[in-house]
């Protein structure tokens, strides 16, 4: 049911396919081990220490249920869906809870930044006439943010409308994927990355046996500050990310 006060939601989708070739189901590697932790414990942990998301809700089918109990949800909601497409899951649960704002976050980003979550969220509300925010690149039109795995992508409640009332609600991707697509029918306000994130080399998104490996190194290195700076830092002088 939703509540009277309007909320910042951060949205973990365990149903999107994280791998398109293979069909690997996003909840099979959400609960890869990273240091003792899932890697979707690690999402709920990062997007805990944003100050400005009200509450964190991870969905799927009904049938996960059983492998969702095999790993800590810390403080987030589980809040199971049987619609078909990540756009109609999104617009059901931001109208149960009462969603302003939805931050979708992928458990494959253990790393995801909790001060450029802040960033991203008083973006929007200082525009509330905005549907979508996200981050770029000002040098590189083609970064990929998914394979940065450092920040999250944005949509308002009233963006979930007109994917609905524009037919778009059934495609089988990403919300942020199909604003991007369609950028016609949204008004989007886009936030420069900070210049030591702007290379096309960084990559923190853990989508292969690789990735892995170089996260364990990373928090080895790292210690406590997993910050932007200190990863960025550590990938440019010692771990050759590609």
């Amino acid at each position: 049911m939703a509540t009277n006060l309007k909320q910042t939601v951060a949205l973990i989708d365990l149903a999107v396919v994280s791998d398109k070739e293979k069909r690997t189901p996003r909840v099979e590697a959400a609960l890869r081990r990273l240091d003792g932790l899932t890697l979707l414990e690690w999402c709920i942990r990062r997007l805990s220490e944003a100050t400005l998301i009200d509450t964190i809700v991870v969905t799927g089918p009904p049938s996960y249920r059983e492998l969702i109990s095999q790993t800590g949800l810390c403080n987030a909601r589980w809040m199971p869906s049987a619609l078909d497409t990540p756009a109609r899951r999104a617009k059901e649960l931001s109208d149960r809870i009462g969603a302003e704002w939805i931050v979708f976050a992928s458990p494959l980003c253990p790393f995801t930044d909790p001060m450029l979550l802040d960033r991203l969220v008083s973006r929007g509300w200082a525009n509330p006439t905005t549907d979508f925010v996200g981050f770029f690149s000002p040098n590189r039109p083609t970064f990929s943010l998914q394979s940065l795995g450092l920040v999250g992508e944005m949509c308002s409640a009233g963006a979930l409308i007109k994917l609905e009332v524009e037919n778009l609600h059934s495609e089988p991707c990403d919300v942020p994927d199909i604003i991007r697509r369609n950028p016609e029918l949204f008004q989007t306000k886009l936030i420069p990355l900070p210049e030591g994130l702007a290379h096309s080399s960084l990559r923190f998104s853990m989508e292969c046996e690789a990735d892995m490996d170089r996260a364990h190194n990373f928090l080895e290195a790292a210690g406590d500050d997993l910050s932007w700076q200190r990863l960025a830092q550590l990938a440019e002088r010692d771990f050759s990310v590609r």
